[in-house]
């Protein structure tokens, strides 16, 4: 049974005069020919994904149309295609959970104040809420970028990615030569007591480097970064930054640069590492390069750079092919395929918009999660190779 345009509970909104508040901007973007909207809540830096149909809902809230006459302008714009008017309730529901929304033409102090009193305890809870993955902002580094730009400003030039791809293939020619000294009793060596030790020393430093480079990637563009801290995974201080304002970089490449920006510096680190290895004498500095090595060269190609798992790789798939939310959408509508086809459900709502999503989305569902299976099996069968109560 198709979806009622209508709804039984239209008439508790249908008089309504909402508006956004006045810190929200929009700003607008194209997805595999279909245009997208995004709306930037400046207040905490958080980003809405619109379709067409609710972007056209969102601008006629001027606070004095009501939802009725808001919805009678959408019957003549969109005719066929006009979203159901439950749709619409969840739209208005979703703006005012993201406190996007107010009702009148003047602003309430009061209501600002509690407000970004309410951010800032949302904020605290976020940070705290799993106490294996605590975070900790420090400063505010945006000044610093922005004096700093102009002396890496070259690297984001055709020179530098030329540069960045001799130094990568070199890289990668020094790691073929050498590569039975080089995994040559592996899961010893870095499991090993003293290259663990060395491993947590080298971790931090490298991924602060990897948040430097996506931070430099937003202010070559002209985004603005607010935040920098430290992150606690499983106890284990890593840096991070806060990147979201390249969300609203109209350009998909820009977006792309900043999301793999981590994934292109790493590498360029675990090339120069291998070239160094090479040629350093055994000890401590060879150790110490070898695992830099090993973090920005393999765990950037199995996990981060990987873009079957939503690390900084997912991201850059996203933008690059037009494909906004993948991973979440591809799961929808596999449950949208079940629902539909092995259920018979009518009513059950595709997240497609262009048609060419869907085979995207079928095989990204599929390869996502045999490659997450893949990884944690062999994960667990690499560290019980040397703990075995603790890869079990």
């Amino acid at each position: 049974m198709a979806q009622s345009l209508f709804s039984a509970s239209w008439y508790r909104v249908a008089d309504l005069k909402p508006r956004l508040r006045g810190h929200v901007r929009v700003h607008d973007q194209m997805f595999r020919g279909v245009p997208w909207h995004l709306l930037e809540d400046r207040e905490n830096g958080r980003f809405h994904r619109l379709s067409p149909a609710a972007y056209f809902i969102v601008c006629m809230m001027d606070g004095n149309r009501t939802l009725r006459d808001i919805w009678d302008l959408t019957e003549q714009r969109f005719a066929g295609r006009t979203p159901a008017q439950d749709d619409v309730i969840r739209l208005l529901g979703q703006l005012h959970g993201a406190d996007l929304l107010v009702g009148a033409n003047l602003p309430d102090f009061g209501e600002l104040e509690r407000r970004a009193q309410d951010t800032g305890t949302k904020k605290l809870m976020s940070r705290v809420k799993n106490p294996l993955a605590l975070s900790l902002p420090l400063f505010d580094p945006d000044r610093l970028l922005t004096v700093t730009l102009p002396l890496v400003r070259w690297l984001f030039t055709p020179f530098g990615a030329v540069l960045w791809l001799v130094l990568v293939a070199w890289g990668a020619v020094t790691a073929a030569v050498h590569w039975d000294q080089l995994t040559g009793n592996l899961s010893d060596r870095v499991l090993a007591t003293e290259n663990i030790l060395a491993l947590l020393l080298v971790y931090p430093v490298v991924k602060t480097i990897h948040e430097l480079g996506h931070a430099y990637a937003v202010k070559r563009w002209g985004g603005e970064v607010h935040e920098v801290g430290l992150m606690f995974l499983v106890f284990i201080p890593v840096p991070y930054v806060d990147a979201s304002a390249s969300i609203a970089f109209r350009e998909w490449w820009r977006r792309a640069i900043v999301g793999g920006a981590g994934i292109l510096v790493e590498l360029a680190l675990a090339a120069a590492a291998l070239i160094a290895w090479t040629m350093a004498e055994p000890g401590l500095a060879r150790a110490v390069l070898f695992n830099v090595a090993l973090i920005g060269g393999v765990s950037t190609l199995l996990f981060n750079g990987n873009p079957l798992l939503r690390f900084d790789g997912y991201y850059v798939l996203c933008d690059a092919a037009g494909l906004p939310n993948l991973g979440t959408r591809a799961n929808k509508y596999l449950a949208y395929l079940v629902q539909r086809y092995a259920f018979g459900l009518d009513a059950a709502e595709s997240p497609v918009v262009a048609p060419s999503e869907r085979l995207w989305f079928v095989l990204y569902a599929v390869a996502s999660w045999f490659y997450r299976l893949v990884i944690m099996v062999a994960i667990a069968l690499f560290v019980a190779g040397r703990f075995f109560v603790i890869g079990v």
